[in-house]
């Protein structure tokens, strides 16, 4: 649960007028760039009018760039939307893109993908009342909450956010006096410098040492691009790594990298699936928040230098992976992780009765989602693994983040966190991901696992805290399953990584951002022994 809420991933496409062509009378237009420290991390260029706005971005993480056209009524609800998104840096690698018409609360979602072997077909999605579309990094969805917040006229203001997978989530914004307010959305506050007349001039991430800054349209940093990633191993190491796509029974393409040890001619190897965390990650498990951490580049390294094959995937609308319906749930991603499994059992490197699972986060909710209906698994692997509802989950989550707010009263604190709670009850009646996670309880499905566990886990994990691993291992023994390890690493947080807090506000401040190398080798120790 790296964001907290699923800010699920956007849909992907290929064309869109340039920004600049469709520009009307008394529009004004930006470019929103993205700093953390001293790096650009995402440049927007936007056009934004009252009653309509475009944009193009380009993100260095996922090297995507993303366009929006977004047409909004009076009070700053979206009416229409267009979100698309190409892989590189020129956004050509793909054709996708999803189309949403308002109609009071639903709309009609119109994928379209010009790969598919026939036109896929509208699906009536539940739109939130007041709604504006949010893609992370935008300063243009930054600009849209503001507007909608200023035209409901409270001090503290519930704004849902639609996603660019058709599910929503939701944002409190709170004035800070008349050129300031606070944005609260997925677990982290933005602090957000306006003008007279509510635009936004700038914005502060505190806990992840993120920066926003408003430019003028024609600023040179709007042509900036981001180098390409590269998922191909560190000089001399002793394995392969090869790029690969899949295909599941729902007919979803997934992409990824498969690495593979040197072996002899002939041997098979054991072999492992990773599976993410929430929110839309590529198969580095990386994070725009936290520049540098690649967790499962870093497993996969050491797993496969210890012998095991491992295959990671971009999650659905990530890379080179097709997006998938819009209520797309952890129980769809299962469906993922059973197609990786069989796939991997069909490699002639991979022996096809020693395969396992590591699930980090929600992936730790996936993995025995899967191993209960594959006896066949070896092992799997839990890292920082949920115990609780996802509702609870999340009510955890804003009450530490809201109650450490300094700009807020102790009152307004209250209120704030009536807010978000409501808005979160509100948005997860729906069906997708938010209505599912709330209300999944793990242990039923922990406790009719039978193959070995291995549960790792943080002391400092302040997102899900340490209590839940030891809930967890009890009630996979107390079901009967005696081959459960339960290891607790001091200092460790949720991310993996080296933190005598655990707070999330800190993530981006911390002096690594590398895997403890503890966790690392007992991870690997435990699945070479157990595979």
């Amino acid at each position: 649960m790296n964001a907290g809420i699923r800010l699920g991933g956007v849909l992907v496409a290929l064309t869109l007028l340039p920004v600049a062509a469709q520009a009307q009378q008394g529009d004004a237009s930006a470019v929103f760039l993205v700093r953390q420290g001293r790096d650009t991390i995402a440049a927007e260029r936007a056009t934004i009018g009252p009653r309509h706005a475009e944009s193009v971005m380009r993100v260095r993480s996922s090297q995507q760039q993303v366009r929006q056209l977004v047409e909004t009524d009076a009070s700053g609800a979206a009416t229409h939307m267009i979100t698309l998104v190409g892989r590189g840096p020129r956004g050509d690698s793909a054709a996708k893109q999803l189309e949403i018409t308002v109609d009071g609360d639903s709309g009609t979602a119109q994928p379209f993908d010009a790969a598919a072997p026939a036109p896929l077909s509208a699906q009536r999605i539940k739109v939130p009342h007041g709604a504006v579309p949010f893609v992370n990094l935008s300063g243009l969805s930054l600009e849209l909450m503001l507007r909608r917040a200023r035209a409901i006229g409270s001090d503290d203001a519930s704004v849902p956010l639609l996603l660019g997978n058709g599910t929503s989530a939701p944002a409190v914004i709170h004035r800070v006096g008349a050129d300031s307010a606070t944005i609260t959305l997925g677990g982290v506050v933005l602090r957000a410098r306006t003008d007279a007349q509510g635009r936004l001039l700038g914005a502060v991430v505190p806990s992840q040492g993120v920066v926003f800054e408003r430019l003028p349209g024609d600023a040179r940093a709007g042509a900036w691009a981001p180098a390409p990633t590269s998922y191909a191993p560190p000089a001399g190491a002793p394995y392969t790594a090869e790029d690969v796509t899949l295909t599941t029974r729902a007919g979803i393409r997934l992409t990824g990298t498969l690495t593979v040890p040197q072996a002899r001619a002939g041997a098979r190897r054991p072999a492992v699936v990773l599976i993410t965390g929430s929110g839309s990650q590529d198969r580095d498990e990386a994070t725009p928040a936290v520049p540098g951490y690649r967790p499962f580049r870093e497993i996969a390294d050491t797993l496969t230098r210890r012998g095991i094959v491992v295959l990671r995937l971009d999650d659905r609308g990530i890379g080179g992976s097709d997006a998938g319906p819009p209520t797309a749930t952890s129980a769809d991603f299962a469906d993922d992780i059973r197609a990786a499994v069989a796939w991997l059992r069909e490699r002639p490197e991979v022996d096809p009765a020693r395969v396992g699972l590591v699930g980090h986060s929600e992936g730790a909710i996936i993995a025995p989602l899967v191993a209960v209906e594959d006896a066949k698994l070896r092992a799997i692997a839990l890292l920082e693994a949920p115990a609780e509802r996802g509702r609870l989950i999340l009510a955890e989550q804003q009450r530490t983040l809201l109650g450490n707010d300094a700009t807020r009263t102790p009152a307004e604190r209250d209120s704030a966190l009536v807010h978000a709670a409501r808005l979160t009850d509100s948005l997860a009646k729906e069906p997708g991901w938010l209505h599912w996670f709330a209300e999944y309880d793990p242990l039923p499905a922990a406790r009719r696992v039978h193959s070995p566990v291995l549960i790792l886990h943080g002391e400092t994990d302040q997102q899900v805290p340490v209590s839940q691993a030891r809930t967890l291992a009890a009630a996979m023994r107390a079901a009967g399953n005696q081959r459960v390890t339960l290891r607790i690493f001091p200092r460790m947080n949720h991310l993996m990584i080296d933190d005598p807090s655990g707070d999330p506000r800190g993530y981006a401040t911390l002096p690594t951002k590398s895997v403890r190398r503890d966790m690392l080798g007992a991870l690997a120790d435990w699945l070479v022994l157990t595979l």
